[in-house]
């Protein structure tokens, strides 16, 4: 076990060892700070500082273990496709360092939810065109450390989580026997759905899997698209672009009350106009009915990739961690078994 982090990352002498190294890198840049500076954000899996300088605000994280790639992602993001993700000043892969300009505000917190919507209908169609230029660097992102989640590894890691979550008591998160059995029984059909994904045109790419209002920023001018940046790609893979939709879809309905039960069930047509306008790049793959099909495949196979991120977030941390979110990874390997996300 690992000491804590959060307990390191607040420590004094972590805090000043930063605060040099970010004088550095900004010195480099010609930028001073100025000494104003918070920590607001505290997890077991990261944790960010947030600087006031001469060039205004910038942002220092940190990743645990599990999240590091992210670091070299962000860096490999910057190369690609500025403008996408906030501009990198510095970063360390060695030891999960980043250091970004500030992106502005968060949407959720200067749009509503009874307007978010229209956001999204011009966001969404930027980021999928963006997931299809890049899918051919596919071996770069890989290089960083970025998780194979495709649908292909998917099925690998269907056996071998349900396996490790068998093996462990309940109380620490593992599954019943009733539990393990209709995982078993269900498996054939979930491979079943990875290999009509396979077997569609759509090329793996880069997915953040955790896009949701809180992780996009949008300037003052909120008609100005190129003003966008996509923020905390820790949770980010490589897999079937389509995977972003459950964690997009099932925030942006949630927040707008138009989900139908606690994690999906999404029939609104409001929240299905997002869903198409983020499938226009994708319009030349496939047929609609095709797009749509392989839509409602990967929200489903994506349980299985939401429930991977949480075991890497946490695999370092205290086990009291994983229990303070309700053992997240099991309980999304279970949401295979609802209603909403069965097929067929």
């Amino acid at each position: 076990m690992v000491p804590d982090q959060v307990a390191f990352w607040t420590s004094g002498a972590f805090l000043e060892e930063v605060r040099a190294w970010v004088a550095v890198q900004l010195a480099s840049c010609g930028i001073r700070l100025t000494g104003d500076w918070e920590q607001p954000h505290i997890r077991a899996w990261s944790s960010t500082i947030r600087f006031e300088t001469t060039e205004g605000r910038v942002w220092f994280k940190v990743n645990g273990s599990g999240t590091a790639y992210e670091v070299s992602l962000l860096a490999l993001l910057s190369e690609l496709c500025p403008g996408l993700a906030p501009e990198v000043l510095a970063h360390d892969s060695t030891r999960a360092w980043s250091l970004t300009r500030d992106a502005g505000p968060v949407l959720r917190s200067i749009v509503g939810p009874e307007t978010v919507l229209e956001y999204w209908k011009e966001l969404l169609p930027r980021y999928a065109q963006t997931q299809l230029d890049i899918a051919a660097q596919r071996s770069r992102f890989v290089a960083t450390g970025t998780p194979d989640r495709s649908p292909k590894q998917l099925t690998v890691e269907y056996r071998r989580l349900v396996s490790d979550l068998a093996a462990k008591p309940t109380r620490e998160g593992g599954l019943t026997r009733e539990e393990v059995v209709a995982l078993e029984r269900l498996l054939p059909r979930y491979d079943e759905w990875c290999a009509e994904l396979m077997a569609s045109t759509i090329p793996d790419t880069l997915q953040h899997d955790d896009l949701h209002s809180n992780n996009v920023c949008w300037s003052d001018a909120l008609d100005d698209l190129s003003t966008v940046r996509i923020i905390d790609w820790g949770d980010a893979c490589i897999g079937h672009p389509f995977g972003t939709m459950l964690a997009t879809l099932n925030s942006i309905a949630f927040h707008a009350g138009l989900l139908n039960d606690d994690r999906g069930g999404i029939t609104d047509p409001c929240v299905l106009r997002v869903r198409d306008a983020y499938l226009e790049p994708f319009t030349g793959l496939g047929s609609r009915q095709e797009l749509l099909r392989w839509v409602t495949l990967a929200r489903s196979i994506g349980c299985l990739t939401r429930a991977l991120s949480w075991e890497r977030a946490v695999q370092d941390a205290p086990a009291s961690v994983a229990a303070k979110y309700e053992f997240p990874a099991r309980g999304w390997i279970l949401e295979l078994l609802q209603p909403w996300a069965q097929l067929d």
